[in-house]
């Protein structure tokens, strides 16, 4: 009985289909690339790396964001004042339109 409701429980958050996937990270800006036609967002490269002391990533418990999915990607930030070497943090969504910065 007690496995029965136990499945039961489980089973509606395994039959979870994610359209968005993320992340929640404290990481360094590593790239910077501004688009003249759209001058308040940019694309943007992380450098992340977990061993250093203040860099973390906190992937979703049900949609989780995998961490190689990101390491050399773009990332797309709506309002940019990113530079290199900045230390940013927040979520990062994946979407079918790529990752983005929230």
């Amino acid at each position: 009985m007690r496995l029965i409701i136990a499945l039961s429980i489980l089973f509606p958050f395994n039959s979870i289909a994610c359209s968005t996937y993320e992340a929640q990270f404290s990481s360094i800006v590593k790239e910077v690339v501004t688009n003249a036609d759209h001058p308040y967002s940019c694309l943007i490269k992380l450098d992340i790396n977990l061993s250093q002391s203040g860099q973390r990533w906190s992937p979703h418990i049900y949609c989780p964001l995998d961490i190689e999915f990101v390491l050399d990607e773009y990332i797309s930030a709506k309002y940019c004042g990113f530079q290199k070497g900045d230390v940013i943090s927040g979520y990062l969504l994946k979407t079918d339109d790529g990752l983005e910065l929230d």
